[in-house]
């Protein structure tokens, strides 16, 4: 484990994985042109969260800078929105996760707003109780970096010819026309695109398959039980996750443009190499 010495005079321990790839990764980040925003890309329970709030530490810790962190899952439309979208376009669209179920302009009003150097105030979303905090949190501008990390960010929408047959069960029995598949390609291709354009650097989490990906979000489930009281059964869970199956075997197949580097991980999430690329 090192220890650097950071702006204000304080530590920061840093575990020697850290050292090794993320405290060069917070180095160079800190080093361009600000305002900047880095997206990261993974899988639920990848460990994206996690690193996200990681380098905010080191950033603002070490290297003494203004550090927001937003998840793609607090811009998550309320649930009586979705349940509009449920009612008028498909009644998947009421279960959260897949495009089409965020609140893009709202995210593209906040990087605006980060760029213009303005206060924030950051959408949060309750998991346990499926719809948006009440309190946002509010960010003092201006701010030097913003983290975005998501499981869908920079994804590519999928070829028409592929969403032609049912993946899994869900979509034979809940979408036998392809009506959800074919909306969520849709707004990929569409609003997303522009809300992912705004990223100046993304750098993705590779996870080793779907099957583990599974595992790492039941760990994630029974946690949130633990600290909540709440949460889905192994039932509910695996239903759940039905819905993430089509795009994230996409994205495990073709990983989003990384324009910062893809960390392959191994089933503990340790990395087990790097394909850096420019950025």
């Amino acid at each position: 484990m090192v220890s650097l010495a950071g702006n204000s005079g304080k530590h920061l321990h840093m575990p020697d994985d850290v050292q090794q790839y993320w405290w060069p990764l917070a180095e160079r980040v800190s080093a361009q042109s600000r305002p900047y925003v880095l997206g990261i890309n993974g899988a639920q329970g990848s460990g994206k969260t996690t690193l996200a709030r990681n380098l905010q530490s080191m950033l603002v810790q070490t290297l003494g800078l203004q550090v927001a962190v937003l998840s793609i899952d607090d811009l998550y439309h309320t649930r009586a929105q979705r349940r509009w979208l449920a009612e008028h376009i498909h009644p998947l669209l009421l279960t959260r996760g897949v495009p089409g179920t965020h609140d893009v302009i709202l995210g593209l009003e906040l990087i605006r707003r980060f760029r213009a150097g303005l206060n924030l105030q950051l959408p949060r979303f309750d998991k346990s109780g499926d719809d948006r905090a009440l309190q946002p949190e509010w960010l003092q501008g201006p701010v030097d970096i913003l983290i975005i990390e998501g499981w869908c960010l920079g994804a590519q929408p999928q070829p028409e010819k592929q969403l032609t047959r049912p993946l899994n069960s869900l979509e034979a029995t809940q979408d036998p026309h392809g009506i959800w598949r074919q909306y969520v390609n849709r707004c990929l291709g569409e609003d997303y695109r522009r809300l992912f354009a705004q990223l100046d650097e993304l750098i993705v989490l590779q996870a080793p398959d779907w099957q583990t990906v599974v595992d790492w979000r039941s760990e994630q489930e029974q946690k949130l039980i633990q600290r909540t009281g709440k949460g889905m059964d192994h039932s509910e869970l695996a239903e759940f996750m039905l819905c993430y199956q089509r795009l994230t075997e996409h994205q495990l197949a073709n990983p989003p443009t990384a324009f910062g580097g893809i960390y392959r991980l191994g089933k503990q999430r340790q990395i087990l190499s790097v394909e850096e690329n420019n950025v």
